[in-house]
């Protein structure tokens, strides 16, 4: 369930409504704009809203560039254990590639401690890591969140 205090404060509202987007019921920014509406608490003296106009030059709702999906994702969280089933000989190269699948180092060693949450991108390209070591290993996780993506 969504509340007001989750949504991001610069966030985009868009208040096209379901009348006018068939996608408006799963569309966080629709979503975030129906929770401003209902909200019982004293409203803010602006917020940041998405162009109707913009919307109705729209060929199809349906194509819409500003939907987000309300659906939450899988992500990984932590990865102590990574390389434990790793032979020896190959741990120190696999995890080499293992670090490269992060945009930066520092990334990686967040993501193992569980600092940063693993994205499916990432988790994708430390899967293809792992096979092509051709040991049948999947790669491991500590652990796994699912988180809304505004």
């Amino acid at each position: 369930m969504i509340l007001q205090q989750d949504i991001p404060h610069d966030y985009a509202h868009c208040f096209v409504g379901k009348d006018n987007c068939p996608k408006a019921d799963n569309c966080l920014r629709a979503i975030a704009a129906k929770l401003f509406i209902q909200s019982k608490e004293p409203p803010r003296p602006t917020v940041n809203t998405v162009n109707a106009g913009y919307i109705e030059q729209l060929t199809t709702s349906a194509s819409c560039p500003l939907y987000r999906s309300s659906e939450p994702l899988r992500y990984a969280k932590g990865m102590t254990c990574l390389f434990d089933e790793l032979p020896m000989k190959q741990a120190a190269a696999v995890r080499l590639k293992v670090i490269s699948c992060f945009s930066c180092e520092r990334y990686f060693y967040h993501s193992r401690k569980g600092d940063r949450l693993i994205t499916l991108e990432e988790q994708r390209k430390i899967a293809k890591v792992f096979r092509n070591t051709g040991l049948g290993i999947t790669p491991k996780f500590d652990g796994y969140e699912y988180v809304i993506i505004w």
